[in-house]
């Protein structure tokens, strides 16, 4: 019972990789800050023993004086180094959608409640090291935290460690931090460069926008071919230049991404395809819809459709495919 006990209070392993998922804020307390000596503060103890045999071995009261006197201030450090973390309060994270393989930067908000101001708060990944700060005492600051996602669709954020060696960089205090939240992935773009010529709309609506008969477009000057039916004579009788009536009907103007016209195979790769061609119709700024095997999005244009087809695409279920699949 009482070594369940103790085990319960001493997990070995919240020492390396924290408590796992947790919510924010995540607040540093006393059971999840470390502290221990840096490289540096092992040399400055192996620089006080040394001090202190060669006091000892030469009665040097001034040698003692000085010995103790820095065995203090390394002391106290030892609480500076501590406190400059304690009581933080980490998180939430604001994550932005990513394409896989690019690299994430995700801020993480660290919120200082105390009335004492910290110092040299920084933040890594194993991967990547993140710019230190300073935060003012009732304030709130943020860290910057890259990751690499080499996968789609909702990953959880990586652990990443909060820490810090104020004063002296005699010890270091770090603390596990891993938030319940998650980072939304896109496939990532294929190196196609050209938009499908089998869906529906993409030529004849590109005709049509330039040359249809439905909806009048407005006026231009008159070019020679032009038929005579389409001259404005109202214009001509006002201001004795000849103009042509422009028409155009955007009705087909629609272009349909559609899972069956990918040109690979292996679900990674048709996603990864689509992506690409919904990154270049919206570069266009075609008016596009998108067909996979479980979700039709109707065509429309803008960022807020570009990124709701990214999302299908990120979230596609690989039960669906197979057995529902959409045709034209």
């Amino acid at each position: 019972m009482m070594f369940a006990t103790f085990k319960a209070k001493f997990n070995l392993q919240r020492f390396f990789t924290g408590e796992g998922p947790k919510p924010t804020p995540y607040i540093l307390t006393q059971r999840r800050v470390y502290i221990l000596p840096t490289r540096q503060g092992l040399a400055f103890a192996l620089l006080l023993f040394i001090m202190l045999i060669g006091s000892i071995n030469y009665s040097n009261s001034l040698g003692y004086f000085l010995t103790f006197l820095l065995a203090s201030l390394s002391v106290v450090t030892i609480f500076h180094t501590y406190n400059n973390l304690l009581k933080l309060h980490i998180g939430p994270a604001i994550c932005k959608p990513v394409f896989a393989s690019d690299e994430a930067c995700f801020t993480v908000r660290v919120n200082n409640l105390d009335q004492h101001n910290r110092f040299s708060i920084g933040a890594f990944t194993p991967q990547k090291l993140a710019t230190t700060t300073d935060i003012n005492e009732n304030s709130l600051s943020t860290i910057i935290i890259k990751h690499h996602f080499e996968q789609r669709g909702r990953i959880p954020l990586p652990r990443f460690t909060i820490e810090s060696r104020f004063p002296f960089g005699l010890f270091r205090a770090w603390a596990h931090v891993q938030f319940d939240q998650t980072q939304l992935v896109y496939p990532k773009p294929s190196s196609h460069t050209t938009l499908p010529v089998k869906s529906a709309g993409l030529a004849e609506g590109k005709k049509q926008l330039d040359s249809g008969t439905d909806d009048f477009k407005g006026l231009r000057s008159y070019a020679e071919g032009d038929p005579l039916q389409h001259i404005h004579w109202k214009s001509f009788a006002r201001h004795h230049t000849l103009q042509t009536k422009e028409f155009s009907s955007t009705t087909s103007n629609e272009l349909w991404l559609n899972w069956l016209d990918t040109t690979v195979s292996g679900i990674e790769l048709k996603l990864s395809q689509l992506t690409r061609w919904l990154l270049l119709a919206d570069k266009a700024n075609l008016s596009y819809g998108l067909r996979l095997p479980n979700s039709i999005i109707q065509p429309n244009t803008g960022k807020q459709h570009l990124d709701a087809c990214l999302k299908a695409l990120a979230l596609f279920d690989h039960n669906y495919h197979g057995s529902h699949d959409v045709t034209e």
